[in-house]
């Protein structure tokens, strides 16, 4: 934003914060995806609930480990998973478990035991792991559903202010405004805060922030594009979610 723009780090320990007026896309984001899904996983759960030999259990798992990718396709259409650094060294999985989404590690174990099975030619898991495995799945793809319709704006409350946040997934972009107390505010970078850049305020001809009306808070106007910045943004509003 050239001139327009100024560099300031935000305490974003949200820890004791709440939230009203939130508000989401009506519908869920590509169905059909969704229907994919749910279509692969129930197909693992006919197979492992009619099981007769060790060709049924290879099956079941196959479409478990289908179900959950096409999940993962389906969020990363919606919050482009790829546009975070983060995803290159830990994977769509690790990034999810950062956000707080899931926990990652029985998923992993079972799409490396997927790998097994189809390509290296392993014995399947028993019937009683497949159910085990069946039921990860289950609560991966009823975790993860609400994300399917994203939070588009919500107003964030704190002892110290309130913000007003719109939203924007891919490529992501947090827009806020609101009003909060000097301490929370940095012109240095402080360890442990977010990086904001402030916006040119037409109604004051002033760069934000500026002293808000008397009671010694301070307008804050910023966008936040950054995918290493929004963090304590998509938490909240996943928060909401789940």
């Amino acid at each position: 934003m050239g001139g327009n723009s100024k560099a300031w780090w935000l305490c974003t320990d949200f820890t004791d914060s709440w939230t009203d007026g939130s508000s989401r896309t009506g519908s869920v984001e590509d169905a059909p995806l969704k229907r994919q899904a749910d279509s692969a996983f129930a197909h693992a759960e006919y197979r492992i609930s009619n099981h007769v030999n060790k060709f049924d259990r290879i099956d079941a798992i196959l479409a478990l480990k289908r179900a959950m990718q096409t999940r993962l396709d389906h969020l990363d259409e919606i919050y482009n998973l790829k546009q975070y650094p983060q995803s290159r060294s830990v994977g769509w999985l690790g990034l999810l478990e950062s956000w707080g989404v899931i926990r990652q590690r029985m998923l992993r174990r079972m799409r490396a035991l997927r790998n097994a099975v189809e390509h290296d030619g392993a014995e399947p898991p028993t019937f009683e792991e497949c159910q085990d495995y069946c039921e990860v799945a289950w609560w991966f793809l009823r975790g993860t559903t609400p994300l399917l319709t994203p939070m588009t704006d919500m107003y964030l409350y704190f002892d110290e202010g309130e913000l007003s946040l719109d939203l924007d997934y891919n490529p992501v972009k947090i827009t806020a405004t609101g009003a909060i107390w000097p301490e929370m505010l940095s012109d240095a970078e402080v360890s442990g805060w977010t990086k904001i850049e402030t916006r040119f305020d037409e109604r004051s001809g002033r760069m934000t922030p500026h002293d808000a009306a008397g009671d010694g808070t301070l307008y804050v106007s910023f966008v936040n594009s950054d995918p290493d910045c929004v963090l304590p943004f998509l938490r909240m509003a996943f928060r909401e979610l789940l």
